[in-house]
């Protein structure tokens, strides 16, 4: 009976302890929304760093660098950075465009960022320089952006850095401005369409990309066009590393940016390296490839009317009045400028369209004179050198012979043993206006 009893307590305890579980279920149930789905919980993808501007207005002008630096360096993250950026600071471009960007300058700035600050007021007015000359209908204007420097540091230690314009609305507050990015990305699109031509060896798609938005107004143009492409291709294939990796954008700004690339190693030292500045203006882009060429020596040599004049030879480039008279005639002009040694005086000749100067003897009463040539400057057309370069021709004719001899100030030079003759031409309006041919 005892026993039974004992069993009748437990049974009711044991009831009692599961009506209370009972209750508090249903108490908490009654404190909890009724929802079908599951709970929300805390997100695990949030941002390491804070998204939101001190003044909970804008992100003010050293907030929106540092908003730039965390979206290069974050690249899971850029989604949320754009979402965070005030509508107003945002409001010219779309988030496509924000993620290239973006994309772009994390492939500038390869390795971990250091630092950034304010370029100073001299580097500032540089690069707002280069942006002005690209195109005056930028909006805000070049002269109201900001220049701000980014470092990086990468793997190997080398220190890295890059400019960024910050441009303003009206008001002062940074923002994206579509202009200034759309200017970048045409000039980009344009370089990695040329580096990938060079890669690939096409001269068809390079002499297209040289033509890009250039009127063609001769055969002489249009062949210089295609020479111009078969010279880089040589030059690439032999001197330069190509292909993603091998090169770099150093400065990018509407209307120029400047390019590193990697020079071919015959042996296991650092690779060197070389730049090209590529530019763009009213949707012309060029690429200034400072290649070294030699002076053809036919163009160590002047004619006048068809007939040899003086050239060098083995002892030097000379003249004297014996066989210059009968061909030119009598000069306008022949003057003693200095005096030398051992009774040797420096003298100029002057004939319509070319003027000479040399060291020798030279007597101006008697038209006398004979010498080593110095210097030999034409203007006319009658003069020409040996592949028949003269004045008053277009400047195709001079790119046909020299590809870069624009990149390289308009001057070729011959070293031949030990004297240096160098060809400088002097052009105007995309003509010939002098030939100067310079013995040394």
């Amino acid at each position: 009976m005892i026993q039974n009893n004992r069993k009748t307590k437990f049974r009711s305890v044991r009831l009692l302890a599961a009506l209370l579980v009972l209750a508090s279920a249903c108490l908490l149930t009654a404190c909890t929304p009724f929802s079908s789905q599951p709970a929300d919980l805390p997100s695990v993808d949030v941002a390491p760093f804070v998204l939101r501007p001190q003044n909970e207005k804008f992100f003010r002008e050293d907030e929106w660098v540092r908003l730039i630096t965390l979206a290069i360096t974050h690249a899971d993250y850029r989604d949320k950075i754009w979402h965070a950026i005030p509508a107003i600071q945002r409001a010219e471009i779309s988030q496509t465009e924000f993620l290239r960007y973006v994309a772009f300058l994390s492939d500038c700035l390869p390795g971990s960022i250091s630092s950034y600050y304010r370029a100073s007021e001299d580097e500032s007015a540089v690069i707002r320089g280069y942006a002005a000359k690209a195109d005056k209908q930028l909006t805000p204007k070049p002269a109201d952006a900001s220049i701000w420097w980014i470092k990086a540091r990468t793997s190997d230690l080398r220190e890295l850095k890059f400019a960024i314009p910050v441009t303003k609305d009206e008001s002062g507050i940074p923002c994206f401005s579509k202009s200034w990015l759309q200017k970048q990305a045409a000039l980009y699109d344009y370089i990695i369409l040329y580096l990938d031509a060079l890669a690939g060896g096409s001269e068809p798609a390079l002499s297209a990309l040289l033509r890009h938005n250039t009127e063609i107004r001769s055969r002489i143009q249009s062949a210089a066009i295609d020479r111009r492409a078969k010279d880089l291709l040589a030059f690439y294939h032999d001197q330069v590393l190509t292909g993603k990796g091998s090169y770099r954008c150093l400065e990018m700004m509407p209307g120029r940016a400047v390019f590193e690339e990697q020079l071919l190693s015959a042996d296991s030292r650092p690779a060197k390296t070389r730049t090209v500045i590529f530019t763009e203006s009213g949707g012309r882009f060029q690429a200034d490839e400072n290649i070294a060429q030699p002076l053809k020596p036919d163009d160590t040599l002047l004619f006048f009317e068809g007939q040899p004049l003086f050239g060098p030879d083995e002892t030097g480039a000379k003249i004297d009045s014996e066989t210059a008279l009968p061909t030119l005639g009598i000069p306008l002009n022949l003057e003693i400028m200095d005096s030398e040694n051992l009774g040797d005086v420096s003298f100029r000749a002057v004939w319509p369209g070319m003027i000479v100067e040399a060291s020798g003897l030279c007597d101006p009463d008697s038209l006398s004179f004979e010498g080593d040539l110095h210097q030999v400057c034409i203007t006319y057309s009658s003069f020409e050198t040996g592949t028949g370069l003269r004045p008053g021709d277009s400047v195709h004719e001079l790119y046909l012979r020299y590809p870069f001899i624009r990149e390289n100030g308009y001057m070729v030079q011959l070293q031949k043993e030990s004297s240096l003759t160098t060809l400088a031409v002097q052009v105007e309006s995309d003509y010939i206006a002098k030939i100067t041919l310079i013995f040394d």
